[in-house]
């Protein structure tokens, strides 16, 4: 068994804009005997930087091939990277960088074949290019701006153990499992987005992204023979970087959960809503939590008000949202919407950001 984990960015939370939108649901239903489900929805988010609004096209350029290759050679030697591994892994990640990318709404983005050298052999920044040369390459690809992955490097290690604990919550040793191996891959990077109106570096971002995988075995060779091999964990982790970064510089779809209330005892028009909730029904889900509002007790009103907010959440339309939730916490005490309504107002400030970056 194979367990992938992935290291994440906390984003910030935005929501959709308001445009008609197919919105893909998944119903996660609750444990037994619980009154609360589980509702998971695509969002766009905004990016964490903004582009100058006279930036329609951006060029990709690899700028991460070392300039001095008898030190790069040497150094692949004494870690025991393959020759020509970060050449190819640096390729992934400006693929995982372009699929992100290609679907922007914001400007159009043209992978090149344009190769430069940089001085050192790590993944950190070397000295910015020029703006003679920025402006040249603006103009051989008819952008306004360009993208340059400034440095690459990758590195895996792999560390096992064993374990005699069969009740372990790890679900390697869960299944009886009494030797594991960990395979650990990293990259480093490093990009810089130039300007040539401005003359400025819209962006300068160094970073480490970090996957790992974790196997269990009857013996310690046979856990380390299932890891998955370290070229092919080095571009799976290159291709998630070159993601990561996209989604830095321009609005992206996420999924987000909210919790509703399925059922309140005695009021069928609240059970109904949450049908019609799960059918993806919204007219309906909304007159049904109505009634139960109109004709509910305290307990049921509050319900009752939380789901309308995660309703009007799904549709986009953030401040009746907000209304619903301040309600439900508010003037019928559901304890459930206490921190729903914060949410939702930093939700509606993001919002405010996303129409500007879009």
């Amino acid at each position: 068994m194979v367990r992938i984990l992935h290291d994440s960015i906390e984003p910030i939370s935005k929501l959709m804009k308001r445009i008609t939108l197919l919105i893909s649901i998944v119903i996660l239903h609750s444990v037994s005997g619980h009154p609360s489900g589980r509702i998971t929805f695509k969002i766009l988010e905004a990016a964490l930087v903004s582009m100058p609004d006279h930036i329609t096209a951006i060029a990709i350029i690899d700028r991460s091939l070392p300039e001095d290759m008898e030190a790069s050679i040497i150094e692949g030697i004494l870690t025991g990277e393959g020759m020509n591994q970060d050449k190819l892994a640096s390729q992934m990640a400006l693929d995982g960088l372009t699929s992100v990318l290609q679907n922007s709404a914001q400007f159009r983005i043209l992978r090149t074949n344009e190769v430069m050298k940089r001085p050192g052999v790590d993944g950190n920044f070397s000295d910015p290019l020029n703006w003679e040369q920025i402006e040249e390459l603006c103009r051989k690809y008819d952008v306004d701006a360009i993208l340059v992955l400034e440095g690459f490097d990758s590195d895996f290690i792999i560390t096992h153990g064993t374990t005699t604990n069969k009740t372990d919550e790890n679900q390697i040793f869960a299944l009886g499992f009494s030797f594991y191996a960990r395979g650990l891959a990293t990259v480093n990077l490093s990009f810089r987005l130039y300007d040539p109106t401005m003359q400025a570096i819209v962006d300068q971002y160094h970073f480490d992204h970090t996957m790992s995988w974790e196997v269990g075995g009857g013996s310690l060779d046979a856990a380390i023979g299932a890891l998955m091999s370290k070229d092919a964990a080095i571009r799976d982790a290159s291709y998630d970087a070159g993601m990561a970064y996209g989604q830095r510089i321009t609005p992206s779809w996420f999924y987000i959960t909210r919790e509703y209330y399925k059922r309140s005892k005695g009021n069928e028009d609240m059970a109904e809503g949450a049908r019609m909730m799960e059918a993806n029904d919204w007219d309906l889900a909304i007159d049904a939590l109505l009634r139960a509002i109109e004709n509910g007790r305290r307990k049921t009103k509050g319900r009752a008000a939380h789901n309308l907010a995660v309703v009007y959440e799904i549709l986009g339309d953030l401040e009746a949202a907000k209304e619903w939730a301040t309600a439900a916490w508010g003037k019928y005490k559901n304890k459930g919407s206490k921190d729903y309504g914060y949410i939702l107002t930093r939700r509606i400030n993001e919002q405010k950001i996303l129409d500007q970056q879009l």
